[in-house]
C-alpha cells in the first residue's frame, strides 16, 4: 500500500468549510422551520443567512479559482465507464471487486461522481443561492402589505436543501469505501490518498504524462517546432540526444522539468531553475562543478553511477526513479531521463538529460 498526493490545501480548505457551512445552514434552516429550538427563531434566521452569504462568497473564489487552475475539467459529465461505476457501488463493492476506475491527482472523480457533482454545482447549488436571495430580498415586501406569495420559492428552496442534505449523508458513505474505511477521510485531512500499489502506479504514470503534455506545449510554441519535437518529445517515453541545450534549458524552465548536463568528469556543467526547485536550492554556485553524487545516498548513488556509465558509453537511459537528499535535508524522489552529448567526432563529451518530481506519489 502506497500514499498519492492527490488533495492540495485549497481542495481540502474548500470540502471542509463547504461541508460545514451546508450542515450550518441545514440546522439553522430546520429551527427556522419550527423543526426544533436551538438559538431562537430570529437568531437561527441571522446566522442562516449570514452562513449563506459566506457560501456564495467560497462558491464564487472557488468557481474562480476551478477555471483559474484548470479544475474546472474534473466535473465535465462523462458517461464512459458510468455502467461499471453503478455496477461497482451496487453489487461488486460487496464482493471486494477491484475499482473500475482510477483516482488520482488529475482525475479525483469517477463518471457518476463527476454527474453528482455538477448537478450540485450548476443546478442544486444555484437553486439554492437564487431561491435564498429572492426570498430574502423580497421577503420586506410581505410587511407592506403587498399580495406577493413566497411560499413557492420556500418550497422549492427546502427541496434543493433535502437533497444536500441526503448527499451528506451518503457521501459520507461513500467515503468508507476508499482502499481503506479511513483512507479517504484522512485523504481530505492530510491530502494523502492510502492506495494499492497498482493504483498509486497508474496515479504516478498520469502525472507523469501530464507533465510530458505540458512541456509539449511548451515546446510547441518554440521556433523549428518540428525538428525540435521530433527529438525532444521522447525524454520519458523513448531516448533522447538534443544538440539545441541552450533552447532546451529555457523549455524546460517555464515547464517546471529539471534540466542538467553533467561532465564527461560527473560533475555539473548546466542545470536550469527547474532542477534547482526540484532540490530545493537557490543557487547554481553550489551545484556547478560538484559531482553527480553530492545529493544521493548510498544505495542511489550506486544507481546513478550505472546511469552516467551507460550514458557515457552511447546508451540512453528513460524512466529511471531515483532518490534525492535535497539542500535542506529534505528527501525527495524523481524520475530521470539521460542520453549522450556528442561532439562533432562522433564523441561522448557529456550526460545530458530531464527530471520530473514524483515526491508526492512516493509516501509509503
Amino acid at each position: 500500500m502506497k500514499k498519492v498526493y492527490i488533495y492540495n490545501r485549497y481542495n481540502r480548505f474548500w470540502h471542509w468549510t463547504q461541508a460545514l457551512l451546508i450542515i450550518f445552514l441545514a440546522i439553522t434552516g430546520l429551527e427556522v422551520h419550527g423543526v426544533y429550538g436551538l438559538f431562537g427563531y430570529e437568531s437561527a434566521v441571522i446566522y442562516h443567512n449570514n452562513a449563506a452569504l459566506a457560501l456564495i462568497v467560497l462558491t464564487i473564489f472557488t468557481i474562480f479559482w476551478d477555471f483559474a487552475v484548470g479544475e474546472w475539467r474534473q466535473y465535465i459529465p462523462t458517461m464512459k465507464m458510468m455502467s461499471d461505476q453503478i455496477k461497482y457501488y451496487i453489487t461488486g463493492i460487496f464482493h471486494n471487486a477491484p475499482h473500475p476506475t482510477h483516482k488520482t491527482k488529475y482525475t479525483k472523480f469517477n463518471p457518476l461522481q463527476r454527474m453528482t457533482y455538477f448537478g450540485l454545482k450548476f443546478v442544486i447549488i444555484p437553486t439554492m443561492v437564487f431561491s435564498g436571495l429572492f426570498y430574502f430580498f423580497f421577503f420586506s415586501t410581505l410587511n407592506e402589505g403587498t399580495n406577493i406569495n413566497l411560499d413557492w420559492i420556500a418550497y422549492v428552496h427546502t427541496f434543493g436543501a433535502f437533497i444536500l442534505i441526503g448527499f451528506v449523508f451518503v457521501h459520507v458513505y461513500l467515503t468508507s469505501t476508499g482502499h481503506t474505511v479511513t483512507s479517504s477521510f484522512k485523504a481530505m485531512v492530510t491530502g494523502w490518498e492510502e492506495m494499492s500499489d497498482d493504483d498509486a502506479k497508474y496515479a504516478v504514470e498520469e502525472g507523469l504524462q501530464v507533465k510530458l503534455d505540458e512541456m509539449k506545449h511548451e515546446l510547441s510554441s518554440s521556433s523549428n517546432i518540428d525538428e525540435l519535437l521530433e527529438k525532444s518529445l521522447g525524454y520519458v517515453e523513448t531516448k533522447f540526444g538534443l544538440e539545441t541545450k541552450s533552447t532546451l534549458h529555457n523549455i524546460t524552465n517555464h515547464a517546471g522539468v529539471g534540466y542538467f548536463r553533467i561532465g564527461k568528469d560527473g560533475k555539473y556543467q548546466d542545470v536550469n531553475d527547474g532542477w534547482l526547485a526540484i532540490y530545493k536550492c537557490t543557487s547554481l554556485e553550489n551545484i556547478i562543478g560538484k559531482p553527480y553524487g553530492l545529493n544521493r545516498g548510498e544505495e542511489d548513488r550506486k544507481i546513478v553511477d550505472d546511469i552516467f556509465k551507460r550514458v557515457m558509453k552511447g546508451e540512453s537511459v528513460h524512466n529511471a526513479d531515483l532518490k534525492r537528499v535535497c539542500k535542506n535535508g529534505d528527501i525527495g524522489y524523481h524520475t530521470l531521463a539521460a542520453s549522450p552529448v556528442y561532439d562533432k567526432a562522433g564523441l561522448v563529451i557529456a550526460m545530458e538529460g530531464f527530471i520530473i518530481d514524483t515526491t508526492e506519489y512516493h509516501k509509503d
